[in-house]
């Protein structure tokens, strides 16, 4: 069915209807499917959607069969390190782990929907407050028909010890996918937190995928939000992850994407309180015939706020990257801080990558702002260095692309997600 003939939806009314929302729910979510509605199919720089199909078939309201390999070991990490987390497929909750611990310091950890109800003031307060519905054609989707996702508030001046887990699996029962995550963190709060959403089966041509996550940092919080994903051929994935930081807070991103499908994602920090600070550290594996448009953006607001942009991308195959580091230091934001690093290493003749660096000044006292970008080939010196020690030359080149983005990867906070993205990344090197 194509949601671009009329601006009422009939899913919003199904949703409506199942996990009987509350007015003010359903009223956003018809307005935000309005905006989706009257939205031109957007236009990126350097990356064709004009005939990108926005299609969306019938919400699954249940769901069948087992996890994949990879949702069921990242499952499994989550549980050995005794660590909550809420898996979720095709839209519909599977299994929630929260531990007695995070509930006794005042923690609240559920599914979006039952958070809706459960508590209902908090998830009016903040839901669509840092991805608004009417910013672009996929957050507007997303707002208007989000099932499944997560919602987790950190009360004032508590520290989550563990790192909570949410995962999100899409498969060919699934039709599309549009999970939404809300995370709040009260003044002087503390979390880590990792998102998974995987796909390894190839899909229908013509499906969405459009996640949002939103971040809310109180003044002096601090959040570590990694994000992976594995996306297979098929639809149109689309991930929008954003934080809003008060004064002092930081927040570090790490965000991880070894796939061949059709992707745009953001991941953007606005800064708006003094001396607030966020990183952004991204990695990626493109194969097959991947295309990936991918935006890092730090937003400065405001004075002595610092961030930092590091992206590496592997291409391989036919895959085609862009990658964008973005920084724009308001006026106003005076002595802010910000650098980029963007780093592409192509494999093969036929792999594609464009490392695009940009700073926005407004503001004349700046302390310090500066990027960096390259894109290249495998060092042959290197190869035949290897190689002259006995090391076969397709070793050889996995160790120099293993060393290229270990210092990322090792930056997951999850110690056993980190072990399954290496597992991934291994798998398609050593093809």
């Amino acid at each position: 069915m194509s949601m671009e003939t009329s601006t009422h939806s009939p899913y919003v009314s199904e949703l409506a209807r199942r996990f009987q929302e509350p007015d003010w729910l359903v009223k956003q979510r018809e307005e935000a499917f309005a905006s989706f509605s009257t939205m031109p199919s957007p236009k990126l720089e350097k990356t064709d959607l004009r005939n990108r199909p926005w299609n969306l078939e019938a919400i699954p309201s249940a769901t069948t069969g087992e996890a994949g390999r990879a949702a069921r070991a990242l499952l499994e990490g989550a549980k050995n390190v005794g660590s909550a987390c809420i898996y979720v497929r095709d839209g519909v909750l599977i299994e929630a782990i929260i531990p007695e611990a995070l509930s006794a310091q005042g923690v609240y950890l559920a599914d979006l929907h039952a958070a809706v109800k459960a508590q209902e003031e908090l998830v009016r307060r903040y839901l669509y407050s840092v991805v608004r519905p009417n910013e672009s054609k996929w957050a507007a989707l997303n707002a208007a028909l989000w099932h499944g996702g997560l919602f987790l508030h950190v009360p004032r001046g508590v520290t989550v010890d563990t790192p909570v887990h949410f995962i999100y699996e899409e498969t060919a029962a699934g039709r599309g996918a549009l999970p939404r995550v809300l995370l709040v963190l009260e003044d002087e709060a503390a979390v880590t937190f990792s998102e998974a959403y995987v796909c390894t089966e190839d899909r229908d041509a013509g499906l969405i995928h459009s996640s949002v996550t939103e971040v809310v940092a109180g003044a002096g919080a601090k959040a570590v939000v990694a994000s992976l994903s594995r996306y297979s051929k098929g639809p149109t994935n689309f991930f929008t992850r954003r934080a809003l930081l008060a004064k002092d807070a930081s927040v570090d991103w790490v965000v991880g994407d070894v796939s061949d499908g059709f992707t745009v994602g953001l991941v953007e920090s606005r800064l708006e309180g003094p001396g607030s600070r966020s990183t952004t550290r991204g990695f990626g594996l493109g194969y097959g015939r991947q295309r990936l448009d991918f935006t890092a953006s730090m937003e400065h607001v405001g004075h002595h706020s610092e961030s930092d942009i590091t992206l590496f991308g592997v291409m391989r195959g036919r895959a085609n990257s862009t990658y964008r580091s973005s920084t724009h230091i308001c006026r106003g934001a005076n002595e802010a801080s910000s650098e980029q690093h963007d780093r592409m290493l192509m494999l093969g003749s036929r792999a594609r990558a464009e490392a695009i660096p940009m700073l926005l000044i407004d503001e004349n006292d700046v302390q310090r702002c500066g990027h960096a970008a390259s894109v290249g080939r495998i060092d042959e010196n290197q190869v035949y260095y290897l190689m002259a020690r006995g090391i076969p030359k397709a070793e050889a080149e996995r160790m120099i692309i293993w060393g290229y983005l270990h210092p990322l990867v090792d930056a997951v906070p999850s110690e056993p997600w980190r072990a399954e993205v290496a597992s991934w990344i291994d798998g398609e090197l050593t093809l």
